[in-house]
């Protein structure tokens, strides 16, 4: 698969949201279609998908903090600089809870940048089940950084971990109706030791569910949930990177 040279954000204003097992299953996409990923964590404090990738080939890794409350300029400043130095092909950034209140006054910037750097610019968007979360979603499609991207790259996600889609205030708004965007429905790890030996084994997932060879500590049904949930998750992301297939 050849794809245009791709900047995708995790985007979500809230804390889990799913944005970083979107980080995960983009990255897994995207390594699995022979793609190599610069992947960002923008909240060095909580490394977390970092960490799963940190001995991976084909995967860079970059810690630029971009929920710098009060000096989000600079902090998009030193991202960008970086960007342009490095011009890798793709980019994961997986943003911190909270990005949206600095990143959302500068997204005609970070359009530009990814014009500028001829990238296609893709979001995602998790979502708490409140109205809150849903007046956040509006706000950053109405005059944030989801306002920026063209209709066809911008994605909300339901983690259905939360509830099923119906539960999700979003779902039901007047905004939703008219809103231009896709949807992605984030399968949930139904098995609650499956998904602890998940968080707790770094490393590729391809690699965690080869049934060859089972993760130390790990039962056979752990293996077989994450199976199931990584094919699912993988099918609910690939409309935001077959849109950048040339």
């Amino acid at each position: 698969m050849t794809m245009k040279r791709t900047l995708f954000f995790s985007h979500g204003n809230k804390g889990g949201v799913a944005k970083s097992y979107t980080s995960m299953i983009a990255t897994e996409f995207l390594l699995d279609h022979g793609q190599e990923v610069a992947l960002i964590e923008a909240d060095a404090t909580q490394p977390d998908i970092a960490s799963r990738y940190r001995n991976t080939e084909g995967v860079s890794l970059g810690l630029l903090p971009l929920n710098k409350s009060g000096d989000a300029e600079n902090a998009l400043a030193d991202f960008g600089s970086w960007l342009e130095t490095s011009a890798p092909d793709i980019v994961v950034v997986n943003l911190p809870a909270g990005a949206g209140e600095t990143l959302d006054a500068l997204a005609s910037s970070i359009r530009d940048l990814s014009d500028a750097l001829d990238y296609r610019l893709a979001v995602t968007y998790g979502l708490e089940k409140n109205r809150t979360a849903a007046e956040g979603l509006a706000r950053s499609l109405s005059d944030g950084l989801l306002s920026v991207v063209a209709p066809q790259d911008r994605f909300v996600v339901y983690p259905t971990y939360k509830g099923a889609v119906e539960s999700f205030e979003w779902f039901h708004s007047d905004t939703r109706k008219s809103a231009e965007t896709g949807e992605i429905v984030m399968p949930a790890i139904g098995s609650r030791s499956a998904l602890q030996k998940l968080e707790a084994t770094p490393g590729r997932v391809t690699d965690l569910i080869d049934k060859t060879r089972r993760p130390e500590g790990w039962m056979i049904l752990d293996q077989s949930s994450i199976f199931r949930w990584y094919h699912a998750a993988m099918d609910a992301i690939k409309p935001v990177f077959n849109g950048g297939d040339q």
